[in-house]
């Protein structure tokens, strides 16, 4: 294996990224993304004089170390074994899925046990997320007492549960359910998307708006957790569809699979705030919703915008202070009748027209209202900038040309094209709404600080997808086939709600996500050679809590014996 430099030129300029480069037996040399780095321009413009030398200095770096490594290790495995994902795997010991996962294969010749795959698939993207073939010769052969697999049976593996993801899905739900009774009284849902080192559209591979901005072809994929925000549903789909309908369909296969009847508050941002989706709420599955909508936007009228800003005898402000008396966030609240139309689907010719009664709270939070007119300010800067460069496209504006006018208007009303020049009025309107946002709701009788606080808990599937896109590596995505594709993301969505489950309910949210990684990461033994083994823990206060919560008396000794560890593998949670 080695590391080299990969320059794409796209149309936003040339992108880098460090690959790595395998050879396989049989079938040539394979390549895979070890690491992106980003647009040259953009390393320039943030203060690197010369990036692609210093990434050629960090690959040579990580050439020497792997030629260190291979010196040491020559036709063996890394002394070091991780035992640190025992978490894990106590985790889904206590889910109890193992049987029911190989019932659901045994009309299937595999020479492995499906259980056995699929926890070593989880275990493998926890503890060092890469490439399948990474995973077979790097990963899983370093984790202790881990079954093992070739790379052909983990290809075919994965293309196999990606065929049916969703019985997977079903099966984890059931069993967590029986443990960890599930609330399914609020739903959050959120969607995004993942790219691909592909440069062509294929099947589910599709160019849409991307959410890093990427300009080839993604997936994308929709995500719903329950009242407690453990992950309860995924949908993917192809990067060119609408995200908004996959919050209907997620909800109905969500009652449909685990037969629920109650009324369920469906939370979400403002792209998937629709019509439609409000009819199907309230409507059609006689659920309340938590929307949030923009303060300014062509779907709120002249009238509501105004409100939004009020501040007079009619429309006081109530402030929230934290313990210090430092002010939080600020709202107001109001109920009435609202009234809305959409088409049902594609085929109705007429638009349903239907009204709502809603209670509509707008805040004000001051942080973020320095954090959005900081990238106001930032984006009219970039605007001003391109401007002064000549034969520059509409397209190189990117994200800034919302603030830039091409057109303007003769004495007739007509449009004439003029020089580009900055939108002040589009500028100053952002500007005044900075920090304010809309909440519309049909709980009209809950209070407006409760509604605001369910609400809130939308920042957790957004670290959903942080750390499916950070520490489990989701993308991007180097299999071709859907059903491998689909197959990858499953294991990512298992990873995902195991961790969940380890630290919202064994550790009550007390160790976080990052440090909780770390610790699985880093716990490894090395083999000493008196038959025990020497171990690498340190006394960090996340160790201290899992020792504690879990009491380990043995976790972190010097010097474990082969039966420390096998027993350490039997933990219970």
């Amino acid at each position: 294996m080695r590391y080299f430099l990969k320059k794409s030129k796209i149309k936003k300029g040339v992108y880098l990224q460090i690959y790595e480069s395998h050879y396989i037996p049989g079938k040539g040399t394979r390549n895979s993304c070890y690491k992106s780095i980003g647009y040259l321009d953009d390393l320039i413009k943030g203060g690197q004089v010369n990036p692609i030398a210093d990434i050629k200095r960090e690959i040579n770096l990580l050439n020497e170390s792997l030629d260190q490594s291979k010196e040491q290790q020559i036709g063996t495995i890394s002394a070091k074994k991780n035992v640190g994902y025992f978490l894990v795997k106590a985790m889904i010991d206590k889910l109890d899925v193992d049987e029911t996962m190989n019932l659901m294969t045994s009309n299937r010749q595999f020479q492995y046990k499906m259980s056995d795959f699929v926890r070593a698939m989880i275990y493998a993207q926890i503890v060092n997320p890469g490439s399948k073939l990474s995973a077979v010769e790097n990963v899983i052969p370093n984790i202790y007492d881990c079954p093992t697999f070739s790379y052909q049976q983990i290809l075919d593996g994965i293309e196999y549960i990606g065929e049916d993801y969703q019985k997977y899905i079903e099966l984890f739900n059931h069993q967590i359910d029986i443990v960890y009774p599930r609330d399914s009284s609020v739903a959050f849902f959120d969607c995004t998307n993942y790219y691909f080192e592909i440069d062509l559209p294929k099947e589910d591979k599709q160019k849409g708006p991307s959410k890093e901005n990427f300009k080839g072809p993604i997936i994308s994929q929709a995500l719903l957790l329950d009242a407690n925000q453990i992950p309860i549903g995924m949908e993917m789909f192809p990067g060119n569809e609408s995200e908004k309908p996959y919050i209907r369909k997620s909800i109905e296969s969500l009652k449909e699979r685990f037969d629920i009847s109650s009324r369920i508050v469906q939370v979400a941002d403002k792209g998937l705030n629709c019509a439609r989706n409000i009819y199907a709420a309230v409507k059609e599955a006689r659920d309340g919703y938590i929307f949030s909508k923009s303060t300014h936007g062509k779907n709120l009228d002249e009238a509501e915008k105004k409100w939004v800003l009020l501040d007079n005898e009619e429309n006081i402000w109530h402030d929230v202070n934290d313990s210090e008396g430092t002010l939080l966030y600020r709202y107001k609240e109001a109920i009435d009748t609202f009234s809305y139309h959409c088409y049902l689907s594609k085929d109705d010719e007429k638009e349903t027209i239907f009204r709502v009664k809603e209670k509509r709270i707008v805040t004000y939070n001051p942080s973020l209202a320095k954090k959005q007119r900081a990238e106001i300010e930032k984006q009219v800067e970039k605007a001003k900038m391109t401007m002064s460069i000549k034969q520059i496209s509409r397209e190189d504006y990117g994200d800034s040309v919302k603030y830039v006018n091409f057109e303007a208007k003769d004495k007739e009303g007509r449009n004439i094209k003029i020089n580009p020049e900055l939108n002040v009025d589009k500028i100053n309107e952002d500007l005044s709404y900075a920090g304010y946002n809309l909440l519309v709701t049909s709980e009209t009788a809950k209070s407006a600080t409760e509604i605001y606080s369910v609400y809130h808990g939308l920042w957790r599937i957004e670290e959903c997808f942080r750390i499916m896109k950070t520490y489990l590596e989701a993308r991007p995505v180097f299999l071709q086939k859907r059903e491998s594709i689909y197959g990858h993301f499953l294991i990512c969505y298992l990873s995902l709600t195991i961790i969940r489950l380890l630290e919202l309910k064994v550790f009550k949210d007390e160790i976080t996500v990052d440090k909780l990684i770390s610790f699985m990461r880093n716990y490894e033994m090395t083999p000493g050679r008196d038959g025990t083994y020497i171990s690498n823990a340190s006394a960090s206060k996340t160790y201290v809590k899992i020792k504690e919560v879990l009491g380990l008396s043995k976790l972190g000794n010097l010097y474990p014996r082969k039966k420390d560890l096998d027993n350490l593998l039997k933990t219970e949670i």
